[in-house]
């Protein structure tokens, strides 16, 4: 017995070629329009999803017919365009069986597959079985696909990675005749079990790509995570640095605010004091410092309270001593302090500290 190679279903004509057959066409179109008219097109003429459909229902009103003690019908009832697009979706073969209606044998072949063993074989989920006459439209464009040479025909397609389908097992006409179920179900089973380990291979190599995208998906992942945690680290270095940044700047501020406050009371002292008088109306006021210290300082009885402490701020910036900005002046005997600003403006005389006076020194601020 004689199982023919395997040969993949596709388009071969080259661009030339097409282009002939399309230039043919046009030039016969008119004749092909007239012999339609004249002979209109018999019901399984054409390659339509109706008409190929209502091709294969035909096979099966056959099986029924001649065999009405087959319960179980597991043959298609879609054409070959939706067989191969359903095969190449679910990794399936396509039985296809090439059915001559006249010819001699052609119950015995039909009856072999109607055997319960066969039927079996054709329910499986991996094998879509698709039964059609030669005679009609859908047959003998499978006839030509097949290079069929003999019939009846059986041949079993498997999908291909390019979208085609291939034919892995072909037997047609006398070789098929004289094949006996067991041995048609022999060659049937050998074909599934090659596909199976075709669609296992397949799925392991789905399931190692889909391991590989998942490991580089999770590779990924991680790499952004790193990515994220390293911007977000930049983020918070950043934004310490322009804490630190606001800080300098707010501290320089502030240390530059002070210093011009200083300067400007240095400034406003020098332009209040006058030299220490050596005649006239006198007043000699000593200075009791925080620190115990004392300084003695004559100053005219017509000065203002507030020359005091011009004097005193100008002493201690002399003297790189510690600055009191906010100087207060006062005398135990007779109990009182110079604060405020109506104090300041009273002249020496006027404040009862001339002729001499003894002033205890206050940082009010403190």
């Amino acid at each position: 017995m004689m199982v023919e190679p395997a040969v993949t279903i596709r388009n071969t004509r080259s661009t030339w070629e097409n282009f002939l057959v399309f230039f043919i066409r046009a030039l016969l179109w008119p004749i092909r329009h007239f012999l339609q008219l004249l002979f209109p097109p018999l019901d399984y003429d054409g390659l339509s999803p109706a008409i190929t459909s209502k091709a294969t229902e035909a096979f099966l009103a056959y099986l029924k017919r001649v065999f009405p003690y087959v319960s179980q019908v597991p043959w298609a009832t879609m054409g070959f365009a939706a067989c191969k697009d359903e095969s190449l979706h679910s990794n399936a073969l396509v039985l296809v069986y090439l059915h001559s209606p006249l010819h001699r044998d052609a119950d015995k072949v039909a009856a072999t597959f109607c055997r319960e063993e066969i039927i079996s074989l054709l329910s499986d989920s991996h094998i879509i079985p698709l039964g059609v006459s030669i005679h009609s439209a859908q047959g003998a464009q499978l006839a030509q696909l097949l290079n069929a040479v003999a019939y009846p025909l059986v041949a079993v397609l498997q999908p291909t990675r390019g979208n085609t389908l291939e034919v892995i097992l072909k037997i047609q006409g006398p070789v098929l005749v004289k094949l006996s179920a067991m041995a048609l179900q022999g060659h049937l089973q050998n074909t599934l079990r090659r596909h199976q380990l075709v669609i296992a291979e397949l799925e392991a190599r789905r399931l190692e790509r889909e391991e590989e995208n998942q490991l580089r998906a999770q590779q990924d992942a991680e790499y952004e995570a790193t990515l994220e945690a390293d911007r977000q680290r930049q983020r918070e270095q950043e934004d310490e640095r322009e804490r630190l940044r606001r800080e300098q700047e707010e501290f320089e501020k502030v240390v530059r605010e002070e210093q011009e406050a200083k300067d400007n009371r240095i400034d406003a002292a020098r332009s209040l004091l006058r030299g220490e008088p050596s005649d006239g109306s006198i007043t000699q006021i000593r200075f009791v410092l925080p620190s115990g210290r004392k300084i003695v300082r004559k100053f005219g009885s017509d000065e203002k309270v507030k020359v005091l402490k011009a004097f005193l701020t100008l002493h201690f910036h002399e003297n790189d001593l510690d600055e009191i900005p906010n100087i207060g002046l006062s005398m135990n005997y007779p109990k009182k302090s110079f604060d405020s600003e109506d104090d300041e403006d009273l002249t020496l005389q006027e404040a009862a500290l001339s002729p001499q006076a003894v002033l205890m020194v206050q940082d009010l601020d403190a």
